[in-house]
């Protein structure tokens, strides 16, 4: 008698809990859109520019979702070959412009060491380039320390959707995110490389942290580490609000014209200022799709 009660205790307690986790929000890379009069539901996905291939594989329900959308949106078009002719000319800084020139001669001898020394890249022919191409550049490079060929998902999601066909659109334009780094003092960029190679155990493990973060599907996690870096803490709403807030129109008048699919920075989804939160703050459903 006293089994069976134990047992019908047990039972209750399971039921309670399970039914707790299922009350509990989850988080996902892959969202679905629908509601407010949508008459089928789109899809909002969280990417990551640099990860190692053994680390990044889409979900079936993923790819699922993809081959149902008519149309894939990146942040920018990046099979766009005028994009791309523009960005070409657009990273250039006129004359008498010298990236060296942002420097002490002592704190631009440690970085042109490091370049040389972690990337076999002589800084001296970078000069003319905007800080922010650089910057990019030194942070695909070094944190790419576990492969030698990092992937990126949005690249991944373009492959597809030629494969299927799809139109592939942009939520903004090259010169749109050029136009906001422009916007941050070059003197400024320069102080976060140095920051970047001078500790560079806390640099990685900044890194990692988001990486497991994101391997997780934990956007919220991943969001909390973005915004509470040192860097991200002056520029969040030049970076992330902003563009969210201007990603919103375009998200719902796509969505209501078919089935979409947006792929834009993972770090973009999280937060009260973020995508999600914005499209539920205009009426959307949105929810995980696990």
């Amino acid at each position: 008698m006293l089994f069976k009660k134990m047992s019908l205790l047990l039972s209750c307690s399971l039921l309670l809990l399970t039914v707790k986790a299922q009350q509990q929000p989850k988080s996902s890379l892959l969202w679905e859109i629908s509601g407010k009069g949508l008459q089928s539901p789109s899809w909002l996905y969280g990417t990551i520019h640099a990860i190692c291939p053994q680390d990044h594989q889409f979900s079936p329900a993923t790819l699922n979702a993809l081959k149902q959308s008519k149309a894939l949106y990146l942040e920018v078009n990046i099979d766009d070959v005028q994009e791309i002719s523009r960005l070409q000319t657009a990273v250039l800084m006129p004359e008498p412009y010298s990236f060296k020139a942002l420097f002490a001669a002592a704190d631009y001898e440690k970085l042109s060491a490091w370049f040389h020394d972690t990337l076999s890249i002589q800084l001296a022919q970078l000069d003319k380039l905007k800080p922010l191409v650089i910057y990019s550049l030194m942070l695909q490079k070094f944190f790419a320390t576990s492969c030698n060929q990092p992937a990126s998902t949005e690249l991944e999601f373009l492959k597809l959707a030629k494969a299927q066909q799809l139109p592939i659109k942009g939520l903004e334009t090259v010169m749109d995110q050029l136009a906001i780094f422009d916007s941050i003092p070059d003197t400024e960029e320069a102080a976060m490389m140095l920051k970047t190679i001078t500790d560079t155990v806390k640099s990685r493990d900044v890194y990692y942290k988001m990486i497991t973060a994101y391997k997780q599907g934990d956007i919220q996690a991943l969001y909390n580490q973005i915004i509470e870096t040192e860097d991200m803490i002056q520029y969040k709403e030049l970076l992330l609000d902003r563009r969210n807030r201007n990603w919103i129109g375009i998200i719902s008048n796509e969505a209501g014209k078919a089935s979409t699919f947006f792929a834009v920075g993972a770090g973009h989804l999280g937060g009260n200022t973020g995508v999600i939160a914005l499209l539920r703050k205009e009426g959307y459903t949105v929810k995980p799709v696990l």
